[in-house]
């Protein structure tokens, strides 16, 4: 019961208070970019959610089994935390121009802005500052694309 209580105090506090859009002002770039159209918003919404919950997945083992535990590269988490997401959102893109053409078409030069969007890269890196478990983390990143919906 405790751990359900703290994954959905990390949940709602991701989404309003800890807001990263509105609080902490991370991924406004592509925020405001496409926020004019309501499919438009909704789809980068959806590959943002995306590509947190992903680069959270991928990320948080990289850090916590190979730079930390392993071969203690803790100095090289930026870099290949970037890496991990700009591939993360090739895939989003290839996947977007195969499956929904009009989507892809219509998001334009701000899908690739994910790739540099400081809030995907600010919830990976501050899931391990802030010494989430997984599962935190998952819980974290999941409520901070939330909020950006």
């Amino acid at each position: 019961m405790e751990l359900a209580l703290k994954l959905a105090s990390i949940f709602f506090t991701m989404i309003l208070v800890d807001n990263y859009v509105l609080v902490k002002f991370l991924g406004i770039c592509s925020f405001l970019g496409v926020s004019r159209k309501l499919d438009q918003a909704v789809g980068m919404s959806a590959a943002v959610i995306f590509v947190m919950l992903m680069s959270t997945a991928v990320t948080w083992p990289i850090y916590h089994f190979l730079l930390d535990g392993g071969v203690n590269f803790v100095y090289m988490e930026t870099v290949v935390f970037i890496l991990v997401i700009a591939a993360l959102v090739q895939l989003v893109e290839i996947i977007l121009k195969k499956y929904l053409p009009a989507l892809h078409a219509s998001l334009g030069v701000y899908l690739p802005l994910i790739t540099t969007n400081c809030a995907v890269l600010g919830v990976t890196m501050n899931n391990i500052s802030d010494g989430y478990t997984f599962w935190e983390s998952m819980v974290c990143a999941l409520g901070c694309g939330l909020g950006y919906l």
